[in-house]
């Protein structure tokens, strides 16, 4: 039998989620993934980080290798950050946001399609248990809003999200470093008033989710997954450090925001 291996859970404080600005939890998600790397590429033994946290305003991420034109005016009265990752422009409001950052072997390249499928059904059998059903988009034949160039993320769809009823309500995106790959995306709760046609899990679903009951059953689920024990933690003095660096250099900086 194989061994259960210690996991990092980064997530609320009592019965409040995190809640950062948007260059902070950008940098956080980078600065995890980073010192990770670092860490096996010395000989050093990280951990898994699984982390929770929730936007302090309503904040438009836009996909990296998108236009920061296409956000006006339709977005022009809400925060604004450009992930590491691609994909479509997410509306952080009513939603929770997610993280998963793993060591790597040396010499793996590319997406790992079966940490999309991992993850994914961990969040599926989590729902399964406020009694919403949840499944791949593969799987559903439900037409709606399935274009590959929609400017939101959640008017996209791919193999792997999530829907209810033929809405998306789970989307994801992976970015590599050398010897880490860090998986991170979006369940959306409920519709945003910046973003109305895209409807959460609980309006779909007629029902309260509570974002830290929900986030506290996608961790019992995917540790039983991947035979992890997430243990509640915080980011260690380098990850803080190196944070900082990545805010003021890329995510709280102009010139990165407008380099599309």
């Amino acid at each position: 039998m194989t061994a259960v291996r210690a996991a990092r859970l980064l997530w609320h404080d009592g019965e409040i989620p995190i809640a950062c600005d948007a260059a902070w939890n950008m940098s956080v998600d980078q600065a995890i993934a980073e010192t990770a790397s670092r860490r096996e590429l010395v000989g050093g033994n990280a951990i898994p980080t699984l982390r929770f946290y929730r936007w302090t305003q309503p904040t438009l991420s836009l996909g990296y290798f998108q236009t920061h034109a296409d956000c006006l005016p339709r977005f022009s009265d809400v925060a604004r950050v450009r992930r590491a990752t691609g994909g479509g422009a997410i509306l952080h409001h009513h939603e929770l946001t997610y993280s998963l950052t793993l060591p790597t072997p040396s010499g793996q390249r590319g997406a790992r399609h079966d940490l999309y499928r991992i993850v994914h059904q961990a969040m599926i059998d989590s729902l399964e248990s406020f009694s919403i059903r949840a499944r791949p988009y593969r799987e559903d034949h439900h037409p709606l809003g399935h274009g590959s160039d929609d400017f939101l993320c959640f008017r996209r769809r791919t193999e792997e999200d999530l829907v209810v009823s033929g809405y998306k309500v789970v989307g994801s995106a992976q970015r590599r470093d050398k010897r880490a790959i860090l998986q991170h995306g979006s369940i959306l709760l409920r519709a945003s008033e910046f973003a109305p046609e895209l409807p959460g899990v609980c309006d779909l679903a007629s029902q309260p989710v509570e974002a830290t009951e929900l986030g506290d059953a996608v961790a019992l689920n995917l540790g039983r997954s991947m035979n992890l024990e997430f243990v509640v933690g915080g980011l260690t003095a380098e990850e803080q450090a190196r944070a900082g660096q990545v805010a003021e250099e890329r995510f709280a900086n102009q010139n990165w925001w407008l380099r599309r």
